[in-house]
């Protein structure tokens, strides 16, 4: 909660003094008021109960994204005035994993993607919440399925932060990944070819039998992969060499804060990963959608007494209240 504290008197600050494009005129004004209403619904959010919590939390996100497009350099003053949501959910479903959201070519959701430099679910592709909420890290300890082979995945680089690196440390990985692939290199790799970021990457392997170097951390294990790139020596022999990359480079997010680094599958035809603030909000999305159209089906989906759902519904619902103050914070301060 402290933290949650901080991260909400942060993008007060950023009130009086905005980022990018918000400093003047209607897009500073906007910036302001759509703030001040981020905070107005979490606020509300914290002291409502979970038949009503989604609508909230999903309008202080709104709201915050608006924010953001306000401010981001990358929309230019033509087109920051955004209207309609740009996803839409389909809840004649019979559980919360069910549920599938559509994103349209407008509208504040692939506002906000470009407003970030982010690629946003492809326009007419439904995808299911049983694909999205994996990527939550709000979600990792309690997961809404706990067979998702294709979580968020905790990521570390090797050596000074914002330096170059040929190295890194993967976690999260769920165990289901280990009894399907075991020790196999090649098959654990094919699976994590999932993340774009790591599609270039190798993984670490020691003995003589190449074995993969497992680890136990957190939810899940760990694994620690290396970029390197071919050079050719005089008599034609290749070397591999290690090869520097960046945070950029490779598309992984930071979410909570600038040191916070996660990475995550593509969904359906994207090419590039979904980031977990685009994630969120398609989910909460969907569960507002729930509250508000089909009362007695969410009512039923968030009843701790006759619902599996219903603890990792709480679950995020709870963290939600103070992860979008974090990540608003975090991607209001990363605009250039």
């Amino acid at each position: 909660m402290a933290q949650a504290g901080m991260a909400m008197r942060d993008l007060r600050a950023l009130r009086y003094d905005p980022p990018g494009y918000a400093k003047h005129g209607a897009r500073r004004t906007t910036f302001q008021s759509a703030l001040e209403q981020c905070e107005q619904f979490v606020a509300a959010a914290r002291d409502a109960g979970y038949a009503t919590r989604p609508v909230q939390l999903f309008y202080a996100l709104s709201q915050a994204s608006r924010a953001i497009v306000a401010a981001s350099p990358r929309i230019s003053n033509q087109a920051w005035r955004v209207n309609g949501h740009g996803l839409a959910a389909n809840t004649n479903a019979p559980s919360a994993p069910d549920v599938t959201v559509t994103a349209t070519k407008t509208g504040l959701f692939p506002s906000l993607a470009a407003a970030l430099g982010l690629e946003p679910l492809v326009a007419d592709e439904p995808t299911a919440l049983s694909e999205l909420w994996p990527l939550l890290p709000e979600a990792t300890f309690v997961p809404l399925n706990a067979d998702s082979t294709l979580p968020v995945l905790f990521f570390a680089q090797h050596g000074q932060p914002d330096a170059p690196f040929s190295q890194a440390e993967i976690a999260w990985i769920p165990h289901r990944v280990k009894d399907l692939y075991g020790d196999d290199p090649a098959q654990v790799k094919r699976h994590l070819d999932h993340y774009p970021a790591l599609r270039d990457s190798t993984l670490l392997v020691s003995g003589p039998r190449q074995r993969l170097e497992w680890t136990s951390t957190g939810p899940g294990l760990g694994l620690r992969v290396k970029w390197r790139s071919g050079a050719e020596l005089g008599n034609g022999t290749p070397l591999m060499l290690a090869d520097s990359k960046t945070i950029d480079d490779l598309g992984v997010a930071s979410y909570y804060s600038a040191d916070d680094f996660v990475i995550t599958p593509a969904i359906g035809s994207m090419s590039a990963a979904l980031h977990p603030i685009l994630a969120l909000w398609a989910v909460l999305l969907a569960l507002s959608s729930l509250a508000r159209y089909e009362p007695a089906s969410w009512s039923k989906m968030a009843d701790i007494d006759r619902s599996a759902d219903a603890n990792p519904i709480e679950h995020l619902l709870d963290a939600a209240t103070d992860s979008i103050p974090a990540a608003t914070r975090n991607l209001l301060t990363s605009l250039k």
